[in-house]
């Protein structure tokens, strides 16, 4: 007989590694398969023997409001790796070298945002005139939103300048969703703004002070060799045998494994894999015509110390520029800098060389920051992650299936399912805890 405490997750990934962690959590007996040798799917570090340093694929911001991501971390030992904005701080430097600090006050939400950027110098008085507009995000229903296509026509509804979405939306829409604002669902960013200011604290910044693979993996995995987790690397399935559920899953090697629950946390990319085509039809799954947002983090090494004076008063080592393709400059050290470009598809760097995206960004950094053409460079490092995010449109909305399928014991967690967020850590890990309750109940 069943005991409806066994559980099969199909890929590591975060929500694979969250998924396993919550349900472990609540006595069920989980093996984790993973297809490829390492965990942690599209959030990782390599180690670079060059350097002999360890390298994040990708530069990671999270958020005061990633509530699961949070318990997530404090389950597995990692939560003291964060340091955590006492409120939102943010500079910007523009191609004039001046640079404006965007600081969020300790008033209510929405208003702390509000009179943050009141405050804001980089904004003049017609652009504050329109501020009181933006309230309507925070109020009311999503629905009201749908009259309008996009991010970018619904922000000219609200008659947000040109110079508020240069210096404010258009950053934190890059951040957040890894896209411009047309390519932004409404209801979608919404939903993004009424959580990240509903609640103080919400919007604070919060930055990992260790790699990804400390952050998110290792102590993940002590955690599954503690509690007996069965993990394997390498196991590729290969097939599910489905009638009215899920009755066994095969993987390449012939192994055939037997569950009383299954999750799939692939990504949207290799989510069509796992089924054949007449069990994929049925459900009107469609997640192979989401489309793929790249990013692009570029390492770059000094000979000597960055002085003081050259990036000042920078809250944790982050700081937007404006006017550039790279919208993103993090001080990892005095002498190392990380530098982001989100939607890298969009400005058609994907398929460039590293040693043109090195010099795009070279520019960029010299038209911005004070100095910076007299400091020698010693090396760099460009990394892409081609497929780091879906583009979040109105049109993916539909492709997002919801974590609980037809089949009773057959569950779909991601980044990419319907959680109500963007491609972001914390909609991986909520959309595991999402099935970790409906499990449980």
């Amino acid at each position: 007989m069943n005991s409806g405490k066994t559980v099969t997750i199909i890929g590591a990934g975060i929500a694979g590694l969250s998924s396993a962690v919550f349900l472990t959590e609540k006595g069920f007996k989980v093996t984790l398969l993973e297809s490829s040798p390492k965990a942690g799917g599209r959030a990782y570090s390599f180690f670079d023997n060059e350097r002999e340093m360890f390298f994040d694929n990708g530069q990671h911001i999270l958020a005061g409001w990633y509530e699961n991501t949070f318990e997530y971390l404090r389950l597995t030992g990692s939560l003291k790796y964060v340091n955590i904005q006492k409120s939102l701080e943010v500079n910007f430097i523009n191609k004039k070298k001046e640079i404006f600090k965007l600081k969020c006050t300790d008033d209510k939400p929405p208003m702390n945002l509000i009179m943050g950027l009141l405050k804001f110098k980089a904004l003049n008085i017609i652009d504050k005139i329109y501020l009181k507009k933006i309230t309507s995000l925070s109020e009311g229903n999503t629905e009201q939103f749908r009259k309008y296509k996009n991010v970018k026509e619904l922000l000219k509804a609200l008659k947000q300048t040109d110079n508020i979405i240069t210096y404010f939306w258009e950053p934190l829409i890059l951040a957040a969703f890894n896209t411009s604002p047309e390519n932004v669902s409404p209801e979608l960013f919404v939903n993004v703004m009424k959580t990240g200011f509903n609640e103080s604290g919400n919007s604070n910044l919060v930055i990992p002070s260790a790699d990804l693979n400390k952050l998110l993996i290792d102590n993940a995995m002590k955690y599954f060799k503690d509690k007996n987790v069965t993990y394997k690397a390498g196991a590729k399935v290969v097939s599910m045998d489905i009638t009215d559920r899920v009755n066994f899953i095969t993987l390449e090697s012939g192994e055939k494994i037997v569950s009383d629950h299954y999750i799939s946390a692939v990504p949207f990319f290799s989510f069509k894999k796992l089924f054949d085509e007449r069990v994929y039809s049925e459900n009107d799954y469609e997640a192979e015509k989401m489309k793929a947002s790249g990013i692009i983090s570029v390492h770059i090494f000094l000979k000597e110390d960055m002085p003081d004076e050259m990036i000042p008063d920078n809250s944790l080592g982050m700081t937007g520029l404006i006017g550039t393709t790279v919208q993103w400059l993090f001080i990892r050290n005095r002498r190392h800098l990380s530098l982001v470009i989100s939607g890298a598809d969009g400005a058609g760097l994907n398929d460039e060389s590293p040693e043109r995206i090195f010099e795009i960004c070279k520019k960029d950094l010299s038209d911005t920051i004070r100095n910076f053409d007299k400091a020698e460079i010693s090396g760099y490092k460009v990394i892409k992650e081609k497929r780091a995010t879906f583009i979040p449109d109105r049109e993916s909305e539909n492709y997002r299936p919801p974590q609980k399928t037809k089949y009773e014991n057959l569950f779909i967690a991601g980044d990419w399912t319907d959680t109500g967020l963007p491609a972001t850590i914390e909609s991986a890990v909520k959309s595991s805890k999402i099935i970790s309750n409906i499990i449980l109940n």
